[in-house]
């Protein structure tokens, strides 16, 4: 996996991210863009979950790109509670859909917890991707998401320790998508994934090679 430090800027606001492709980089491969866990819990782009999907997508031919949200890391602006980070996701969909090598019409999108709240909620970045991933995500986000009444592959795992995770009602949330995502759950992860992340990113991998290839 080739690695390379990258910033873009949103609303004037300067972001960093890392954009990894596979060693074998051919020219024309999909793209993910990856968000990563809650800014006030210790969530950054070198998160242990966040950095184990980048590489596992490389391993399967895909590109990504990981960012720190406003106020991470060397990222500028201020943590919004996830109200404005939409903003630096458009921005960084748009730089990985004009990266070299990577197909522009070919973008996925993957969250992790407070990750996946962001993509849920905001309209404004749910218009490019064409697969949507979302690890240990928040039930009130998926309920309430304007998402649910789009046809596009989703995917959604989480662990069943995961005691932030409502995980009794995922199924009935689900279901009331017009296109109910595929569910995965892992046996014995919580929400953390300690030592688990494997387990938790090679299905989304797989998932985003079987939709994005």
């Amino acid at each position: 996996m080739r690695q390379s430090a990258v910033s873009f800027e949103a609303n004037g606001l300067k972001f960093e991210g890392i954009l990894s492709t596979p060693d074998d980089l051919t020219g024309n491969i999909p793209g993910v863009v990856v968000c990563h866990p809650h800014p006030l819990f210790g969530g950054n782009m070198h998160n242990n979950v966040v950095s184990a999907v980048t590489y596992h997508l490389s391993t399967v031919g895909i590109a990504s790109l990981k960012f720190n949200f406003r106020g991470v890391g060397n990222s500028e602006g201020e943590h919004s509670k996830g109200d404005l980070e939409y903003q630096e996701v458009v921005a960084a969909q748009k730089m990985l859909s004009e990266w070299p090598g990577i197909n522009s019409t070919n973008i996925g999108i993957v969250g992790y917890s407070f990750g996946t709240r962001v993509i849920l909620r905001h309209p404004e970045l749910q218009e490019f991707p064409r697969a949507f991933a979302f690890i240990s995500p928040s039930i009130e986000a998926l309920e309430e998401s304007t998402l649910k009444n789009d046809n596009r592959p989703k995917f959604v795992i989480s662990g069943t320790k995961d005691k932030l995770l409502q995980a009794n009602r995922l199924t009935e949330v689900l279901n009331q998508f017009v296109n109910p995502p595929i569910i995965s759950s892992v046996e014995g992860a919580d929400h953390f994934w300690a030592n688990m992340e494997d387990l938790a990113v090679e299905p989304v991998s797989t998932f985003f090679h079987e939709n994005l290839t």
